[in-house]
């Protein structure tokens, strides 16, 4: 083959190489979006050539859409009367808002920066280098506890919700309320406070209601603290007199007072001794028992003095029944002795001079009668 010829065909086919590699570039014969553009609106701004050509319709990519940080806390506790701060992070938020929402009354509390309620405790504050939208809650309250809505402005909508707990801290000083200590002794007091996010600024003694001076002349006097999600305090009082007894507080800075009562002992016995009300409690308690015995016993000898009545009046009636038909039958047989007698001295001539005798014996029989039935009667009444 002549030499030209072959130059000719290495150049034909460098060409066609060429055109293959241009027609790559330029993404032609290839539906669909052109790579580097993210959307629809960017290809108008493209050449008229290139802007006919067909393309397919452009799904934003998933990752693109606002979502909720997982590792946003769901629960937070709040000290009462303090500030509550809850949380929200959200990427990719773009033009949508985020607003928070109350479950308690579905009440809208803020939409973006702007605060929807006419409490001005709550205020929202985005913070850009986090994506944080933090809802504060100022003077916390109890009545504040509940479920939090954070949302976003996607349709459908988007939600993370939070819960809040307002606690309200405590303090305990254990082993009251009554402590007995021997005179010559140690006095240790151990007072503990918790339910509180962070520990108490400072905690305070008090010995009848005044602040215990840790360097006073008595001396043997202090107090140690240990602070962490249960803070202690001790107070420690050397060589116990009698001077030291009373009431005892602990006041931390975030909780209620609280209180105990220390008795040093000079040799008595504690047991002998009323502490608390629990003795009184029980002495209420059988004094209830014993005039419930009382009344139980006292209805009951109602009764049977009832029913003794009731015998008592039967008894007397059969009673004066048989001494009436014995004093009939006393008379009866009197006056038929009298007047047998009366017939005897008639026919020997005493004539009707014995009939006044014979009158006066049959009152005196009716009368004893009478006192017998109505002895028997008495009698019966006393059984």
């Amino acid at each position: 083959m002549p030499l030209h010829m072959a130059q000719s065909i290495c150049v034909a086919w460098l060409l066609l190489l060429a055109v293959i590699v241009l027609s790559d570039m330029t993404n032609g014969g290839v539906h669909g979006p052109i790579e580097g553009y993210n959307s629809l609106d960017e290809l108008t701004t493209m050449p008229a050539g290139l802007a006919t050509m067909p393309t397919a319709a452009y799904t934003h990519p998933k990752w693109m859409e606002p979502y909720f940080d997982p590792s946003t806390p769901r629960n937070v506790t709040a000290l009462m009367g303090k500030s509550a701060y809850l949380s929200c992070r959200v990427r990719n938020l773009a033009n949508k808002t985020v607003s928070w929402i109350r479950h308690r009354d579905i009440h809208i509390l803020t939409v973006g920066s702007y605060t929807y309620t006419s409490d001005q405790r709550f205020q929202a504050t985005h913070h850009q280098d986090t994506d944080d939208w933090t809802l504060q809650i100022k003077w916390a309250q109890k009545r504040d506890a509940g479920m939090y809505e954070c949302q976003i402005s996607t349709q459908p909508v988007r939600s993370y919700f939070v819960r809040l707990n307002v606690v309200v801290p405590t303090a305990t000083i254990l082993g009251g309320p009554d402590l007995h200590v021997d005179k010559g002794s140690t006095i240790n007091l151990t007072c503990t406070v918790k339910f509180s996010p962070e520990p108490p600024a400072y905690i305070f003694w008090y010995h009848h209601e005044e602040v215990i001076n840790y360097d006073s002349s008595r001396g043997g006097v202090s107090v140690i603290t240990e602070k962490g999600d249960v803070t202690t305090s001790f107070l420690l009082i050397q060589n116990a007199d009698l001077a030291d007894s009373g009431k005892y507080s602990c006041a931390p800075s975030n909780a209620d007072v609280a209180s105990v009562r220390v008795h040093v002992l000079n040799g008595e016995h504690p047991e002998a001794m009323q502490t608390g009300s629990s003795g009184c409690q029980y002495n209420w308690l059988t004094i209830v028992m014993l005039l419930g015995l009382v009344l139980g016993y006292s209805q009951r000898q109602q009764q049977h003095c009832a029913t003794l009545a009731t015998w008592g009046t039967r008894s007397r009636d059969v009673t004066l029944a048989a001494s009436e038909s014995d004093i009939r039958r006393t008379t009866t047989s009197s006056a038929a002795a009298a007047a047998t007698a009366a017939a005897k001295r008639a026919a020997a001539g005493g004539g009707l001079e014995a009939s006044p005798a014979a009158s006066r014996s049959s009152s005196n029989s009716r009368q004893a009668c009478h006192a017998h039935a109505h002895a028997h009667a008495k009698r019966s009444c006393h059984r």
